[in-house]
């Protein structure tokens, strides 16, 4: 798993900042939102990914109930509008899935589903979960990302698999 975790990982790097999908899901209740900031890396002797989710998102009520999330990295330009949609849209409100035509498909290892039309995905099983402290935040960072107070939690995630569909 560790030579597939590197080989993969640039790959998720150049993508990460134009936006992937994380998807998690909760007894019978399934979402996907976008996300565009996260970490990749070695914690505790196994590859991990943190991701970073707001509060306010509906993404974060299902997180609080799940063992896993997925992530689905678009390997090519098809999916921008996806994208968009996946993170301007709540799945308070309705479907993303199907807003975006996107594809729930099994994935390997977790309950979570990955995105079909993505050709590289990770699996992550959530192993911690840490509250940022806003009075730690730079004024200067904190003015320009939490001018409202909505900071995040990050999910910590081993990845348990990783693997090209495309």
């Amino acid at each position: 798993m560790t030579d597939t975790y590197h080989t993969h990982a640039e790959t998720f790097l150049a993508q990460l900042p134009k936006g992937v999908f994380m998807t998690v899901q909760a007894g019978e209740k399934t979402n996907t939102m976008t996300i565009a900031w996260g970490h990749i890396g070695i914690l505790w002797g196994k590859p991990m990914f943190i991701a970073y989710v707001r509060y306010s998102r509906y993404t974060y009520a299902l997180l609080q109930k799940a063992e896993d999330y997925t992530i689905s990295v678009p390997t090519d330009d098809t999916l921008k509008e996806a994208l968009k949609i996946a993170g301007t849209k709540s799945g308070r409100d309705g479907d993303k899935f199907l807003a975006a035509n996107l594809t729930r498909s099994p994935s390997k290892q977790v309950k979570s589903p990955v995105i079909a039309e993505c050709g590289l995905h990770y699996e992550c099983r959530i192993v911690y979960t840490q509250t940022q402290e806003p009075a730690l935040i730079p004024e200067a960072i904190r003015t320009r990302y939490y001018p409202e107070p909505d900071t995040h939690i990050m999910f910590f995630g081993e990845i348990v698999d990783v693997y090209r569909l495309d």
